[in-house]
């Protein structure tokens, strides 16, 4: 063979090695598929591994393999209480599934009987021409608990206006998505990233704008006082420092390209590029980091002011707000790191109890300084679960506050949940969901997830990782984990 002939044919097999490889990048789920969050048009599909009980009751060898829900290289994924959201990799739309408008119903059906949820949600998908990948947004009808609304509107509001009628219009087009069903932005801008919590989505688009749809009783959307519902992606205004010296907030010129935006159970937060941080939504347990605590805020409002508790009076001295680097957003608390160092906490139970009430905690209005934390040491990242807030530092180790899994007590002195020289850094995802912290190591094969426990002999066996990954990586020893995503009912599992 000539030596031209030598080189070609080295070549041919670097292409065919390079060809068998090749990882092809999915995105896979476990968990119960009545919410309609898998996106697989079956309702009645249950897959073993979203809850902590199904991996014990059930041989390994006889556990399904997570299910594929979606196929093709994704940009962004995030989960809500009854919903999934995908930006795909061309960054073309966002595609959705599930119930990205319902709360309440999904709550209604959770504590029904299984065999009676299971008569109601067959009763639902008899109305729906089809449930194939390929049914189109336009022939989906309103799911019952949605038509409950529009009659009860229709009461109140016989006469409609023809905007009101278009909005229903919509309503009925994204009431219930048994698969995933693209939804383009205003003004065709393209999705970055988004972001799901309990009926509310969140997304920022590449002009720096942020759009949220869903429900809106409490001023979650932050888009002003229009109804319950907002149907469709609609910019939030009024996200500028300045002080609105005329006219209202919600008026003003946003003042910076939106960086990153954070939902919770009925608040959100987002962050500016200049380090600036606006919140909206419900506020009655001081998550929205103002001084005065209002139930609810319609209008996104920045947050300036901290507040440093001296322990040797426990009383607070007030500081203005660094510039910001990371927010997060957990059920009724906020957190934020900024360019300091420093991690600030707001919101449900963030301070340690104070005089003879008894309480076992606080509320914080103020976005309040945590003590604690190795000082020497760089906070590479934040996550907030339902009920605590997880810290990545840059050995490696990982800490939290916030309510204990064992006890349900609120924590106020930072716990080491997993030692230095455990996590493989630097890490791809550091994110914590419902009760539970998820790591995903640089290798993309270690997965961990930890729970915040307050009994030292539980936090000694804290660190997991769950059974599905294993199953994955069994199958396929090329997978990678890009990312997990763990909601109310379902775990979504990104690979590359």
């Amino acid at each position: 063979m000539t030596q031209l002939g030598v080189a070609h044919s080295i070549r041919m097999l670097r292409r065919i090695r390079a060809l068998r490889t090749t990882r092809n990048f999915a995105v896979y789920a476990v968990g119960d598929g009545w919410t309609g969050a898998l996106g697989t048009g079956r309702f009645d599909q249950h897959v073993v591994g979203h809850d902590d009980d199904d991996e014990y009751t059930t041989d390994y060898d006889d556990q399904a393999l997570p299910v594929k829900i979606y196929d093709a290289p994704v940009h962004a994924v995030s989960t809500g209480w009854g919903h999934t959201a995908i930006i795909p990799a061309d960054q073309s739309a966002v595609l959705i599934a599930g119930r990205p408008h319902d709360f309440s119903a999904l709550l209604r059906l959770h504590r029904l009987p299984p065999v009676l949820r299971d008569y109601m949600i067959q009763q639902t998908l008899a109305g729906l021409p089809s449930t194939t990948s390929g049914a189109s947004a336009d022939n989906l009808r309103m799911h019952p608990a949605a038509l409950v609304g529009r009659f009860v509107t229709w009461l109140s509001e016989i006469f409609q206006t023809p905007q009101q009628e278009r909005e229903w219009a919509i309503g009925a087009r994204f009431s219930i998505l048994p698969t995933f069903t693209p939804l383009e932005l205003p003004d065709s801008d393209t999705p970055v990233s988004v972001k799901c919590s309990a009926g509310l989505t969140a997304i920022v688009g590449a002009s720096g704008k942020l759009y949220t749809f869903g429900l809106n009783g409490f001023g979650q959307c932050g888009v002003g006082r229009t109804s319950n519902n907002v149907w469709q992606p609609t910019a939030v205004p009024g996200l500028s420092k300045e002080f609105a010296a005329q006219g209202p907030r919600s008026e003003m010129s946003q003042s910076h390209p939106i960086q990153s935006v954070a939902v919770g159970l009925q608040h959100a937060a987002c962050l500016n590029n200049a380090g600036e941080i606006f919140a909206w939504g419900k506020g009655d347990r001081g998550q929205l980091g103002q001084e005065t605590v209002s139930s609810e805020s319609h209008t996104a409002t920045p947050i300036r002011k901290a507040v440093k508790m001296d322990e040797s009076s426990d009383r607070p001295s007030y500081l203005a707000l660094g510039t910001v680097t990371q927010i997060d957003c957990g059920m009724l608390h906020t957190a934020a790191l900024t360019v300091d160092n420093e991690v600030l906490i707001w919101g449900k139970n963030v301070l340690p109890p104070s005089g003879t009430d008894g309480k076992p905690a606080t509320d914080s209005r103020l976005p309040a300084l945590l003590r604690g934390l190795p000082t020497s040491i760089k906070v590479e990242r934040i996550a907030c679960g339902s009920h605590h807030t997880a810290v990545l530092l840059a050995d490696g180790s990982v800490w939290a506050v916030g309510v204990s899994t064992d006890t349900n007590q609120p924590m106020h002195d930072p716990i080491e949940m997993i030692p230095s020289g455990t996590i493989e850094m630097p890490v791809r995802q550091f994110e914590a969901n419902m009760d539970r912290t998820t790591i995903v190591g640089a290798t993309g094969q270690q997965v961990l997830q930890v729970h915040l426990w307050k009994d030292p002999e539980l936090r000694d066996y804290a660190v997991f990782t769950p059974p599905y990954v294993d199953r994955l990586l069994d199958h396929d020893k090329s997978t990678r984990i890009r990312e997990i995503h763990r909601s109310w009912k379902h775990s979504i599992i990104v690979t590359d």
